[in-house]
């Protein structure tokens, strides 16, 4: 039975500018350090200004750019979905799940309000462990106070809603919001 949806924040919640940038990169390699580096920074292994100076180093791009990609750029808040999330919550628990290396999406993103509409909120970088890490879902699911197998989990990366879903979990691949709900809805149904 499902009891808690889970939601990522970057691509979900908001636009993605991490996979913007990243699918810009002009080489695999380029891209798989990218990746090792977010994710160093996610988790809070390395700091922003580690972060800033190595990604400058690997693409050639300005620490202005970089800037402006990562720590200015204030992404479109998905609305539709926040008020949906409202409809889900005296049904559901729900929760964010999200790679992230501050606490923005508490302090910038979301209004009091719209943190009220999530049980949990669940960051890389206070919890030391990133997505895909099987331990970051069972981890939420803890916090939820629900076993992995009652929960959806719902994120815009394939690879991470394969990790979910070998952990137990549901899931959905987030392209669009209309997609998301379609699925989502019979999940619901399947589950009556």
């Amino acid at each position: 039975m499902i009891k808690a949806i889970i939601f990522d924040c970057y691509g979900v919640l908001t636009k993605s500018t991490w996979q913007e940038f990243w699918s810009s990169l002009p080489t695999p390699n380029m891209r798989e350090q990218a990746r090792v580096l977010n994710r160093a920074y996610d988790g809070a292994v390395i700091s922003e200004e580690d972060f800033s100076t190595k990604l400058q180093s690997l693409t050639k791009r300005s620490k202005s750019e970089i800037q402006k990609i990562f720590f200015d750029e204030d992404p479109s808040k998905n609305t539709e979905l926040i008020d949906y999330i409202r409809t889900l919550k005296p049904k559901y628990k729900t929760a964010i799940l999200s790679n992230i290396a501050t606490s923005w999406v508490e302090d910038y993103l979301l209004t009091d309000d719209e943190k009220e509409l999530f049980d949990a909120m669940v960051f890389s970088f206070r919890v030391g462990i990133t997505k895909p890490d099987p331990e970051i879902f069972k981890l939420t699911a803890e916090q939820l106070g629900v076993s992995p197998d009652e929960c959806v989990f719902i994120d815009d990366i394939d690879r991470y809603c394969v990790a979910a879903r070998d952990g137990g979990m549901q899931t959905i691949t987030y392209k669009d919001f209309k997609q998301m709900k379609v699925e989502l809805e019979k999940l619901f149904d399947e589950d009556a």
